[in-house]
């Protein structure tokens, strides 16, 4: 047979394309996530589960594309520990606090180098297997991450908290949504029409309660984002808001407790039953500091029915408990928190100046007031997951969240920190009683 010659355009290679292609498939990921993070902390944290649900629809684009995200949106939330280190070390500088962010962040996003793996081996063969990988995986990464310790105890600003703030039903929803654009996922290559399915779906998740009143009474998260409070705390509970800055040495907790005191004694003469101040705003509970705080010891043991919760470091053997001090009848009873803030108040290398760390603490952090059951999560805490899931099980009717925040003013560390609380208050369906010093 006689070939037939056919001539054929010849086009030039566009080589800058190429090169391109694999900057955009590792920036696209990191800046998915930086979005996610910067609008949903700390005003709009129902969106920080999007960053979850955009784990299985990244996953197939790269193994690196699940870390990225994630490290992309811990940079966009954390960014404030640059500003709040260089304050609270003031010989330290920038430079700490660019460190603290930037190593926290990549720590937090570390787990998520497994996730492929494990979605790849809970997959199986079949494709409906699919939803299951990629909740699995995304389960076990971000549990590691965010919610169990080690990491645990720094894992701040946990995507799984916007989940919280709609209960149980809101992360059952959001597992929901993981396993069906996990198996979608499977099923599309596209990845800007995976995109605007993933936005989709949290966009129906999250309107699910509006669209079901009977839902909608089941999360109280819902109509707080509305505009709508929450549950209010009881009668003659109020928390002492206080602008005492930073306490340096001995001798100005002194100052502050001769000046608070008398005032709190002159809250209860009034008729507030239960009085809460900032943590740590007494400073160490000595018998030069109880002796201030006297007068108002002795007013509860003739006033049984009110109670003064006083934010003090209590002296151990070695180190301090950060904790609340509970004044009632007369008496003082120590309420210690589990995790303290590591390195600015837990150092183990430095024992007799260190806060003591105790994740698995078997006691709870509840007291009895008023015939309630309240649950206390100190400053740092309020942030974490894992000491609030501790209280779950204890049915608690208040939740207590003290805190001391001067180092933090100028960032949104403080916004973060209440939105964080109020969406445990609304996750136990309780109201939320603050005191901050600023």
């Amino acid at each position: 047979m006689q070939s037939k010659y056919v001539p054929v355009s010849v086009y030039p290679v566009d080589d800058s394309r190429r090169e391109s292609a694999p900057v955009s498939r590792f920036a696209i990921p990191v800046l998915l996530g930086a979005l996610v993070g910067v609008l949903a902390w700390p005003h709009a944290i129902w969106l920080a589960p999007l960053a979850l649900l955009l784990l299985p629809v990244l996953n197939n684009r790269h193994w690196l594309a699940p870390f990225l995200l994630m490290l992309g949106y811990h940079l966009a939330t954390t960014y404030g520990l640059i500003k709040g280190t260089s304050v609270f070390f003031l010989h330290s500088g920038l430079f700490l606090g660019i460190g603290f962010w930037s190593l926290s962040s990549l720590v937090f996003a570390l787990p998520y180098l497994a996730y492929p793996y494990i979605a790849l081996y809970f997959r199986g063969g079949s494709p409906a297997g699919g939803g299951f990988g990629a909740v699995t995986a995304t389960v076990i990464t971000s549990a590691i991450s965010t919610i169990f310790p080690p990491l645990g105890i720094i894992g701040w600003t946990s995507p799984w908290l916007g989940a919280v703030a709609a209960g149980p039903t809101g992360i059952l929803l959001t597992i929901l949504g993981i396993s069906a654009l996990g198996y979608w996922d499977r099923k599309n290559q596209d990845i800007p029409v995976r995109l605007l399915m993933a936005g989709i779906v949290v966009f129906n998740l999250w309107l699910l309660g509006f669209a079901f009143p009977a839902l909608a009474e089941q999360v109280p998260a819902l109509d707080d984002m509305m505009g709508h409070p929450l549950p209010t705390a009881p009668a003659g509970w109020v928390g002492i808001n206080t602008h005492l800055g930073r306490l340096r040495s001995n001798l100005s907790y002194v100052d502050a407790s001769m000046e608070m005191a008398p005032k709190i004694l002159a809250d209860l003469r009034s008729g507030d039953k239960v009085v809460l101040l900032p943590e740590t705003v007494a400073g160490p509970w000595l018998p030069g500091t109880r002796a201030i705080w006297r007068p108002v010891i002795r007013w509860t043991a003739r006033h049984p029915e009110q109670i003064v919760l006083l934010g003090a470091d209590v002296p151990l053997t070695k180190g301090y408990l950060d904790a609340l001090v509970k004044i009632q009848d007369g008496h003082q009873t120590v309420l210690p928190d589990h995790i303290p803030v590591p390195f600015s108040m837990w150092h183990p290398w430095h024992p007799r100046d260190s806060f003591r760390m105790a994740p698995f603490s078997r006691k709870p952090e509840t007291t009895e007031i008023d015939g309630k059951k309240v649950g206390y999560l100190i400053c740092y805490e309020q942030l974490l997951m894992w000491p609030a899931l501790d209280l779950y099980p204890h049915g608690i009717q208040v939740l207590l969240a003290p805190a001391n925040d001067w180092w933090a003013r100028g960032t949104d560390i403080p916004a973060i920190q209440r939105a964080s609380a109020k969406a445990w208050g609304a996750f136990f369906g309780v109201p939320v009683l603050f005191a901050v010093n600023r």
